[in-house]
C-alpha cells in the first residue's frame, strides 16, 4: 500500500511539473510571438519610410532649376472685346519646398469707356509635400492700377460714365493651389484666391453691372489655364 502511494505521489509530482513546464513553454511562445510582431511591425514602418523618401526624392523634378516663366494661354488666343495678359515670374526653392511668384495681369478693353486694370501680385507659396509637385497654401498681396471712367455700376443707381480718373489700392488675400513639374522644365498650374483692398476706393468706375473686376472691395481670382517652364 505504501508502495502505491509513493507512486500515485511521485506520479502526481511528475504531472505538475509538466504542467509548469508547459505553462511556461506557452508563455515564452507567446512573448516570442509578441516580439516578432513587433519586428515585423518596425520592418513595415521602416519600409513604408524609405518608400515614401524615396518616392519624394525621385519626385524632385526642379533640383537644378531656380525660376520659372508662366503664361495663361487661354488668354493669348482668346478674341473678345478686350486685349489681356496673364503670366507669372517664379523664383523656387526645393529645400524650403516654396515658390515665390510675381503674377502680373493686365487687360485693355477695346471699349474705350470700360475699366482698364494692371495687376501685379506678390505670393507666397508653400507645398504640402517634401517635394514642388502637388498641393500648397499661400499668402498674397496685390498692387492694382485701375484707369477708366468714374460712374456708379451699382444696378440700381446706375449712372452715365463721366470724367477720367485714375486709382490705385492695395490688397491681401490667401490662396490653394496645385503644381505638376515635369523633368523637362515644362509645367503647369491651376490656383484659387480671396482677398480684400485694403487701400484704395472701391466702386467708383463706369461699368457692366454683371462683371466682376478689381473696382471692387474683394479680391476672387481663379487660373486654370497656366503653363509654364522652368529652368
Amino acid at each position: 500500500m505504501k508502495k502505491i502511494c509513493i507512486g500515485v505521489f511521485l506520479l502526481i509530482i511528475v504531472g505538475f511539473s509538466c504542467l509548469l513546464f508547459a505553462s511556461e513553454d506557452t508563455q515564452k511562445d507567446s512573448l516570442a510571438v509578441k516580439k516578432l510582431d513587433q519586428i515585423d511591425k518596425k520592418i513595415d514602418n521602416i519600409s513604408n519610410m524609405q518608400n515614401k523618401m524615396f518616392s519624394e526624392t525621385k519626385n524632385q523634378p526642379l533640383l537644378d532649376k531656380k525660376f520659372g516663366i508662366e503664361v495663361n494661354l487661354f488668354r493669348l488666343l482668346w478674341i473678345g472685346n478686350a486685349n489681356s495678359f496673364s503670366g507669372t515670374y517664379s523664383v523656387f526653392d526645393t529645400k524650403k519646398n516654396t515658390e515665390i511668384a510675381f503674377p502680373i495681369y493686365y487687360i485693355n478693353p477695346k471699349e474705350s469707356k470700360e475699366l482698364n486694370s494692371f495687376l501685379l501680385d506678390c505670393h507666397y507659396r508653400y507645398f504640402l509635400r517634401n517635394t514642388l509637385n502637388g498641393f500648397y497654401l499661400s499668402v498674397f498681396s496685390r498692387y492694382a492700377h485701375l484707369s477708366g471712367y468714374s460712374g456708379n455700376d451699382n444696378f440700381y443707381l446706375y449712372e452715365q460714365p463721366n470724367k477720367k480718373i485714375t486709382k490705385n489700392k492695395l490688397g491681401i488675400g490667401i490662396g490653394v493651389g496645385y503644381r505638376i513639374f515635369s523633368y523637362k522644365g515644362i509645367y503647369w498650374g491651376t490656383s484659387m484666391s480671396y482677398g480684400r483692398y485694403l487701400v484704395g476706393d472701391s466702386d467708383v468706375f463706369y461699368g457692366n453691372f454683371l462683371d466682376y473686376d478689381d473696382d471692387n472691395e474683394q479680391i476672387i481670382d481663379f487660373e486654370f489655364l497656366k503653363f509654364g517652364w522652368a529652368f
